[in-house]
């Protein structure tokens, strides 16, 4: 099943993440698996399990979640727990805050353990984040503080699903307030909001001619004082462009503002024509 036209608030979903014996692709190993299954915002099914590796801990991971090589000792080996964790992410769009750091190690441990696992579809809140939010610090509890995800900071696995599960259903609300946005949809925009995508190019391209001819801008802007705000429409006049950033006037504000091109979905050509003030001065 593929998902792609399955509406994106309402989907099921299963968020992934996991714990690590360090941060190195190479070297290191998965320590703890959990994953939270759910769809319009309810947890339906978790599973938390801790892996014994066959590396030991680094001191900075120890640090980071207090799991030990102690604790770890006794607990099964990943090709125990791969066919359950399988399970657990069958059948639904596989959620990670940075999708594919998880899911280097995870297909890397599911060939070890010979056991099939390929999602069907994946959703990445980190690339939500940084592409439709925008948010100055784009870390988990970042984006948690910034959104009014109520979080427990002890940094483990399962913890973090409950939190990252959260933090995707909440940025759906933003995002989709009438639940018609599809998964495809959705994957969509995040990749066309990339930094050099073709819509990119095109946005960049209409800015310098609305600059050039003097003519208003129409954009979606991500709120800067309330990203929960959603997105505001807005028509500017562009004085100035210095990608990634643009100086200019807003007619809905009344002022001159400085916008940021991360931070706009969509651009518009306007009607309305301008001219730049003479005693404009150049802030970007």
């Amino acid at each position: 099943m593929g998902f792609r036209e399955d509406r994106a608030r309402g989907v099921t979903v299963a968020v992934l993440d996991l714990e690590l014996t360090g941060l190195s692709p190479r070297s290191d190993r998965i320590c703890e698996v959990a994953v939270v299954r759910g769809a319009d915002g309810e947890v339906h099914e978790d599973y938390s399990v801790l892996v014994r590796p066959d590396v030991k801990m680094s001191p900075e991971a120890v640090a980071c979640t207090g799991i030990t090589d102690d604790l770890l000792s006794e607990k099964p080996e990943f090709d125990a727990v791969a066919p359950r964790t399988a399970e657990m992410l069958h059948d639904a769009v596989v959620v990670a805050h940075n999708v594919p750091f998880d899911l280097g190690f995870l297909h890397r441990e599911m060939d070890a353990a010979e056991v099939e696992f390929k999602p069907p579809m994946t959703l990445d809140t980190l690339m939500m984040a940084r592409r439709l939010f925008a948010f100055p610090k784009n870390n988990l509890y970042e984006v948690c503080s910034q959104l009014g995800v109520e979080v427990d900071r002890e940094h483990r696995a399962l913890d973090d699903a409950r939190v990252t599960f959260s933090v995707y259903h909440r940025m759906m609300e933003i995002l989709d307030p009438d639940g018609s946005v599809t998964v495809g949809e959705l994957q969509g925009l995040v990749a066309a909001l990339a930094p050099n995508s073709k819509l990119r190019v095109k946005q960049r391209r209409t800015i310098r001619e609305c600059h050039r001819d003097r003519v208003s801008l129409w954009i979606d802007y991500q709120s800067t004082s309330d990203p929960a705000e959603g997105l505001i429409h807005r028509e500017i006049e562009v004085w100035h462009a210095r990608f990634p950033r643009i100086q200019g006037w807003c007619r809905l504000r009344n002022a001159e503002r400085v916008f940021r091109l991360d931070r706009i979905v969509k651009v518009e050509r306007g009607e309305r024509t301008y001219d730049i003030p003479i005693d404009f001065e150049r802030r970007i």
